[in-house]
């Protein structure tokens, strides 16, 4: 079931066509310039001092994930810079994007252009603020399970990387229009889904050194499996899943900030991801 915003009808969305698509094309051309792609088109260098990122995983994954997007998360306005992260799509959803995001739907929210292709509607619907966001979250909602591999790129610790997930959700939008809902019933949910959140990582206290890896994996029941990988020397050690956050709207809200071109947490990787999807059409 396709999911319909809560907080304003889907005809009330509908902008006028402008060069949304060129713009976002352009500067996602430049960001790309910082990435090295492997010949074989097998891994992608993000960031310089970690290993690069594969296009395909599965181990410690449920599932074979494919690479959408990547990028360098960077703090504060030195652009102090904190991780790499790819995001991920289970392999046996791709189809579902292209069934999800077929001409009829966008059409149902998106004043498209007669005379441009689906393709060139969909890069203009996914580059626009608000309908990207209405996009992304029927992606999340309707079954599309996404992954985060998150790669420290510099020593930290587990807590750290907590406090930037519940930042990350709490700065999304749509998180204040859904604590503000008058259906108290979400703000409940969310705030003990950010507990749950908080709870996974206070159980377990380690450090992150560089090239550390955390996963944030949705789940069938679109939960959120948490697991680390800390790096040992030149190697890793095995993979110790940490926890479960259950309520998916923390999956939603997280996942929107990656995917949706309002307040992205990551511009490139947002970027990226656009792109990856205008390629299954």
């Amino acid at each position: 079931m396709l999911f319909t915003p809560r907080f304003q009808p889907l005809r009330a969305l509908k902008p006028l066509i402008v060069a949304t698509g060129s713009v976002i094309t352009g500067y996602a051309y430049y960001q790309q310039q910082n990435f090295i792609h492997s010949e074989d088109k097998s891994t992608v260098q993000v960031h310089p001092s970690v290993d690069p990122f594969p296009r395909f995983i599965n181990s410690p994954l449920s599932t074979v994930n494919e690479l959408v997007g990547y990028g360098i998360r960077e703090v504060s306005f030195l652009k102090f810079q904190v991780y790499a992260l790819g995001l991920y799509v289970a392999k046996e959803d791709t189809p579902l994007i292209k069934q999800i995001l077929d001409s009829k739907f966008l059409e149902s929210i998106y004043e498209t252009d007669l005379r441009a292709t689906h393709e060139e509607n969909l890069k203009c619907a996914l580059g626009n603020p608000e309908i990207s966001n209405v996009l992304a979250r029927n992606l999340i909602t309707s079954g599309v399970k996404f992954s985060a591999r998150i790669c420290a790129v510099r020593n930290t610790d587990l807590s750290h990387l907590r406090d930037g997930f519940i930042r990350t959700i709490m700065n999304n939008p749509t998180y204040k229009e859904m604590m503000n809902s008058d259906d108290e019933s979400l703000g409940e949910r969310i705030t003990n889904g950010l507990d749950e959140l908080r709870n996974c990582f206070n159980a377990n206290k380690m450090n992150a050194k560089k090239n550390s890896l955390l996963f944030m994996e949705m789940t069938k029941s679109q939960g959120i499996k948490i697991t680390v990988q800390v790096a040992k020397g030149d190697s890793r050690a095995d993979p110790i899943v940490i926890g479960e956050v259950k309520e998916p709207l923390i999956a939603e809200l997280l996942f929107e900030s990656y995917l949706g071109a309002k307040k992205p947490l990551i511009r490139s990787v947002q970027e990226t991801s656009v792109n990856y999807i205008l390629e299954l059409f």
